[in-house]
């Protein structure tokens, strides 16, 4: 008589290494995850920190009040768009009213501030486009960047 009963065994070997290659796949799958995440909080921050620096600079051009009021601010309509003097170094001149940005943890931040007249014909000598860029290299070696645009009137709300 021959018995119907199966013995229980438990894994083979082959069942072992198979589980095990598709555990560490997984595994290094989240590894990379991790990494990348790490990455993108870390452009976060940047970001933010650059974010500051750009809204600084554009509070910076928008406390300026008109000539026509009488009072004194800290720049006129007309100045917005002067240079620096040119240094004896001969580098590219920069606008005077664009201030450094202030570095935070070791990341050197570029500040690039644009002003140019209205592309509108009529409004060309009342209003100022300004373009406030600042731009970084992630360590990654990756340019990035942050960009605020406004106009400014050369009359006052209070005008």
């Amino acid at each position: 008589m021959t018995s119907n009963i199966k013995t229980i065994t438990g894994f083979s070997l082959l069942e072992v290494v198979i589980a095990l290659g598709v555990l560490s796949v997984g595994v290094l799958g989240l590894v990379k995850m991790q990494a990348h995440m790490e990455v993108k909080a870390e452009n976060a921050l940047k970001t933010l920190d650059a974010l500051h620096i750009a809204e600084a600079q554009m509070e910076y051009y928008q406390t300026r009040v008109s000539n026509v009021s009488g009072a004194t601010g800290l720049i006129s309509f007309d100045e917005l768009d002067e240079l620096e003097p040119s240094s004896a170094s001969g580098t590219v001149r920069k606008l005077k009213h664009c201030m450094d940005p202030e570095f935070t943890d070791g990341t050197v931040f570029e500040l690039d501030c644009e002003v140019s007249e209205a592309s509108s014909t009529i409004l060309s000598a009342a209003l100022k486009t300004i373009n406030v860029t600042v731009s970084w290299y992630d360590r990654r070696g990756v340019s990035q960047a942050v960009s605020l645009k406004t106009a400014i009137s050369k009359y006052s709300e209070f005008d």
